[in-house]
């Protein structure tokens, strides 16, 4: 009897570079800074959304935040707090905060990596996906608190609405 030896291979890879790809696939502008941190503009329905990509090496993370292109008034940032967190609720994966530097909602999200960083093309293009369409969907619903001054209450019904049937 003929006795066949496996090997295992180790791939060790940074997903960054496989997200590298992704973005370029997608015809997506962004540059790689210094840090090796991926930006990327991807425009959406309702803005055009500024993803970071990132490595917390530390704790062996992969970072993503979706920043929404629009400024909240300082004088929503009080009530916003609460708002954001009833959101957060109703996120699948995830979470909204304020960039209070800046005044803009970002959702951030993190992923831990196995030791060898090998996180599949799959999984982080699902990920960018899902970050996108998470913005995508909460994206009204900060332009109605934070320039309609409408409640939290209220604000919540209008995005859970769902049309139905067809034109």
């Amino acid at each position: 009897m003929k006795t066949s030896k496996l090997q295992t291979v180790n791939t060790h890879y940074n997903p960054l570079d496989v997200i590298e790809d992704i973005v370029i696939c997608n015809n997506w502008e962004y540059e790689r800074d210094s840090n090796e941190n991926i930006h990327v503009e991807v425009g959406g329905e309702w803005c055009d959304y500024q993803l970071s990509f990132g490595i917390n090496d530390e704790y062996n993370l992969l970072y993503i935040s979706c920043v929404l292109d629009m400024n909240i008034p300082d004088y929503r940032f009080k009530e916003m707090y609460s708002f954001i967190a009833s959101l957060n609720e109703k996120l699948l994966i995830g979470h909204f905060e304020i960039w209070t530097d800046e005044s803009w909602p970002v959702l951030k999200q993190s992923f831990p990596m196995p030791n060898n960083h090998s996180l599949c093309r799959n999984q982080l293009e699902q990920a960018t996906l899902l970050a996108l369409k998470e913005c995508e969907k909460f994206y009204p619903a900060f332009q109605l608190f934070a320039w309609d001054n409408k409640d939290v209450n209220s604000t919540l019904q209008h995005l859970m609405l769902e049309t139905q049937g067809e034109v």
